[in-house]
């Protein structure tokens, strides 16, 4: 049969609906994060997918064997994409501008809101819309310990009356109070939680005009807040807790977005992997990843160091905002090397960090610190028996070669590099402490020998001198030398 596609980018009701039932479509998550530099980590996700026609939620002509459609992959952090890729089963896919997702973002949440009783304007949507797309530019262009006032000054070109950001900071309280509560970890800042933040891009593009405006929108923004929140006491769970929660991870994360080809009554697979930032603690080596566990039927993770010469020394999934372990993550290989766990339980984490250890192997780790031991006795030694001979003091030294070849092995990674920045330290402080001491002790017997030198208590060598003296004439009379001998030699005769 031929094959026939049917272009439904442009529709988002298409995305709103992949975004409502997560759990349906999406089969399984495979996740690899390979730390194989000191600041970065690599990290790989595979989709599995299941035939998406029933679950679309727009009627297709059973005709029509492939879509064009904007498939929902993955939450990841807000920020910067570095080395991306991605790729669907008929080649690659370009991901959603971040304005268009963030507008499909806030169709989602409408459709939420509307399942509780809740219908949302336009005004509203604006507000939704924008405090999902939320980047925070503008933060980076001010002082880090800013004020409201001070940034809304700065976006705004004018300063803001005290009254007026009176009543937009008590509405940021009121929001807050409903959002913080469902917020995995708090960054520093948050627009769903201060919508003021969003008042200079609605500015911008002319929603509002005045402050009564943006007063009205940030107060219907409150009134829905509070409304759901209300509406979650009343029940364990619905789409109102769902909202709130949604919500609140729009302030750290959002839903990437791919546009790609894809059949519809076919399983298939999506593949990306990007870069994310890894800092490592100065003396520990300590450091974390944040991964979800739970946009899958079942997920499993692969944690590895590529680097021969690393090991990985702890391994703990815990919770994002303490140090209690996870829920719902089994691990089930652990080697010095690669850690894997796979999660399914219903009731799992959505969201855990991986916290992790790193250490050189062994007997990489032990031979610095064992030369540097060794320097460490030599240098006592230097000190005992104060050596000032420069033979002497070169053969005690000639030990520094091997600390000096110690410090100069390549490592085949940043990361290995990086592991053994403390044993380094520590031999290179052996190695200047061995050789100081070496030239002071050196420099302190050249000081010794001028002095002996130049002090005049000290008797002096005689002199020495190829002029003949007149001999002393107390002395007597000089003894004469024998003169030589002038009789003839005998020769013997036979008698």
């Amino acid at each position: 049969m031929a094959e026939k596609t049917s272009n439904l980018i442009d529709d988002r009701d298409v995305t709103v609906a992949l975004l409502a039932n997560p759990l349906e479509w999406r089969v399984r998550v495979i996740e690899e994060i390979a730390v194989d530099a000191a600041t970065t980590c690599l990290r790989r996700r595979s989709l599995q997918v299941a035939p998406l026609r029933q679950h679309i939620g727009t009627k297709v002509p059973s005709d029509i064997t492939h879509a064009l459609l904007a498939l929902y992959v993955a939450p990841i952090p807000r920020g910067p994409l570095l080395d991306f890729d991605v790729s669907g089963p008929d080649g690659d896919g370009w991901l959603l501008p971040r304005l268009e997702i963030a507008e499909r973002e806030a169709l989602y949440l409408e459709g939420l809101a509307e399942a509780c009783g809740h219908p949302i304007g336009f005004e509203l949507h604006v507000v939704l819309s924008a405090v999902s797309g939320f980047t925070g530019e503008l933060l980076t262009e001010i002082d880090e310990d800013f004020s409201l006032g001070e940034y809304l000054e700065a976006g705004l070109g004018r300063p803001v009356p005290d009254a007026v950001l009176t009543e937009w900071s008590a509405i940021s309280d009121e929001c807050r109070m409903a959002l913080r509560p469902r917020l995995d970890v708090f960054h520093g800042y948050s627009a769903p939680e201060n919508p003021a933040l969003v008042l200079p891009e609605l500015f911008a593009a002319g929603y509002v005009s005045t402050d009564e405006e943006a007063t009205d929108c940030l107060t219907g923004y409150m009134d829905l807040i509070v409304a759901m929140n209300q509406r979650t006491q009343s029940s364990q769970l619905n789409a109102a807790d769902e909202f709130l929660v949604a919500l609140a991870d729009y302030a750290d994360y959002y839903d990437l977005m791919v546009a790609m080809r894809v059949p519809l009554d076919e399983p298939f697979m999506v593949k990306f992997s990007e870069r994310r930032d890894l800092t490592l603690s100065p003396f520990s080596n300590r450091g974390q990843q944040d991964l979800v566990v739970a946009d899958a039927s079942t997920n499993h993770v692969t944690f590895k160091i590529p680097d021969p010469n690393v090991r990985i020394r702890d391994f703990r999934a815990i919770k994002p905002n303490s140090n209690h372990y996870s829920y719902g993550a089994f691990q089930s290989r652990q080697d010095p090397q690669n850690r894997a766990f796979y999660a399914h339980d219903p009731d799992r984490d959505y969201r855990i960090r991986l916290s992790f250890q790193l250490g050189l192997l062994r007997r990489l780790q032990l031979v610095p610190y064992f030369v540097a031991g060794l320097l460490g006795l030599l240098t006592v030694a230097l000190w005992i028996q104060r050596p000032t001979e420069l033979s002497a003091l070169a053969l005690i030294v000639g030990p520094a070669a091997l600390a000096a070849s110690v410090l100069l092995a390549r490592e085949p990674s940043t990361l290995g590099s990086r592991l053994r920045m403390v044993s380094s330290l520590t031999l290179a402080a052996a190695l200047l402490v061995l050789v100081a001491s070496s030239v002071i002790l050196y420099a302190s017997g050249l000081r010794g020998d001028q002095k002996a030198d130049s002090d005049p208590s000290q008797p002096a060598a005689p002199a020495h001198s190829d002029t003949p003296t007149e001999p002393s004439q107390s002395a007597g009379p000089a003894p004469s030398s024998p003169p030589p001998s002038s009789s003839p030699r005998t020769v013997p005769t036979k008698k």
